[in-house]
């Protein structure tokens, strides 16, 4: 092979591999003129309307004026076009603690839950109505007795504030069987602040229990990084338990701190305490 045709072949590989990562980080939907987040290689971040977009430069104007990015240093852009009275949207609005809300989860998006340290959830979007998780308690699994959950839900925007869902909660308990809870949920709402009323049955070793177990939830977003919640659990006329707390947010995660308040150790400790976190993806 002669030297012209080795730098041919070292040139179009050289191109090809910069087309590829160029296209990686600005998506081909992406248009003049639209507003887009963009997020640096060290970590900075550019909110502002696309004036102009090439391999070398990325063009943005801003509150602050005309931002000149170089595309080289460019981790990611997206489109951003969340509408709201926030800096950004509420980035887990499918649960409360540990709950969940008629909200459904997208096609393609899903997260991360940790609660109470020990215990770990994954779940993703399959459809725009249908989504599929489940975890592990973390001390069990290492004991080699391991408690697992699966947790399908589907869920329905029935209007911009009316939200339905249902879905099973499934827990196994190794050799010790396992337990189900069906449930239905509606919340009212915007996805930023509402309330949901959910109710469950459960089945456990195949007999279904005698009541439903009701659950009476909500949230409020208090600033672009605190929302309010609560989450209360009756079964039968009885008040089983609750959490309350806040929940710190930021674009792509959510830590929980709340008490979880049950009326049958009240007298021997006021409330334990509840933590949880969530990253989106």
């Amino acid at each position: 092979m002669n030297n012209l045709a080795c730098k041919f072949i070292l040139i179009s590989i050289c191109i090809l591999s910069f087309s590829k990562a160029f296209s990686q980080v600005i998506p081909d939907s992406l248009q003049l003129n639209e507003t887009v987040i963009i997020v640096m290689n060290n970590g900075e971040e550019y909110k502002g309307q696309l004036i102009q977009q090439d391999s070398e430069t990325i063009v943005l104007k801003t509150v602050n004026g005309q931002l000149n990015l170089t595309t080289a240093n460019v981790r990611s852009m997206e489109r951003y076009d969340y509408v709201g009275e926030f800096e950004f949207p509420n980035p887990h609005d499918t649960r409360y603690f540990f709950g969940p809300t008629g909200v459904p989860l997208k096609k393609g998006e899903g997260y991360y839950q940790n609660v109470l340290v020990t215990t770990n959830f994954v779940n993703v979007g399959v459809t725009e109505n249908i989504s599929i998780g489940g975890g592990l308690e973390f001390i069990s699994t290492v004991s080699g007795s391991p408690i697992w959950f699966l947790t399908p839900k589907v869920g329905f925007n029935v209007s911009e504030k009316f939200h339905l869902g249902g879905g099973f909660i499934m827990a196994g308990f190794a050799a010790e069987g396992s337990a189900t809870l069906g449930y239905g949920v509606v919340t009212y709402g915007s996805l930023e602040s509402n309330l949901s009323l959910g109710v469950g049955y459960g089945l456990v070793e195949g007999s279904l229990a005698d009541s439903p177990a009701i659950m009476l939830s909500g949230m409020h977003r208090a600033g672009n990084s605190i929302a309010l919640l609560t989450e209360n659990y009756l079964y039968g006329s009885n008040y089983i338990f609750g959490i309350h707390g806040v929940r710190i947010l930021s674009k792509r995660n959510s830590f929980d701190i709340g008490a979880l308040i049950i009326p049958e150790i009240v007298g021997e400790l006021p409330a334990l305490p509840y933590v949880g976190y969530v990253r989106t993806f």
